[in-house]
């Protein structure tokens, strides 16, 4: 009996290990996004929303203002405006840097995270290419 539950807490021990893994490699591009949104934005609320790079794309333009409704809905309506105003693209495949668990910097100097900020170029990038994987929207007052 000991054998089998060791042998269950190793398969879930497992299966959660992997999918959070997974949950925060998916979320830290969305924070990356956000980061850089926010960073072009200054005095605005900023939202970084997934632009899908494969099939139908639409323009940042468009993907900030069919979010329109739940971008004021998320700040509760304190601005009455929302526009594109930058792009940004994360390459998720990129080298992984060995774990610093040490201080000692592991693989310093060593090329990892690739981006690229597109500016307000990025909010009219055409339809069903691929290019920025984020919209940089924002609220403001017209």
């Amino acid at each position: 009996m000991y054998f089998y539950n060791s042998l269950l807490i190793c398969l879930l021990a497992v299966l959660f290990t992997s999918s959070d893994a997974a949950s925060l490699s998916y979320n830290y591009f969305d924070e990356m996004a956000q980061s850089y949104c926010t960073s072009q934005g200054v005095g605005e609320w900023v939202f970084a929303i997934r632009r899908n790079c494969i099939g139908k794309s639409p323009r940042c333009n468009s993907i900030c203002l069919e979010q329109r409704e739940n971008i004021l809905k998320a700040i509760n309506g304190q601005r009455n405006s929302v526009a594109c105003f930058d792009a940004y693209h994360v390459r998720k495949q990129h080298a992984r840097l060995r774990v610093d668990s040490s201080n000692t910097q592991p693989d310093a100097g060593k090329v990892n995270m690739i981006t690229y900020g597109y500016g307000s170029k990025g909010c009219s990038w055409r339809p069903n290419h691929c290019g920025p994987n984020y919209c940089c929207c924002k609220a403001f007052n017209s």
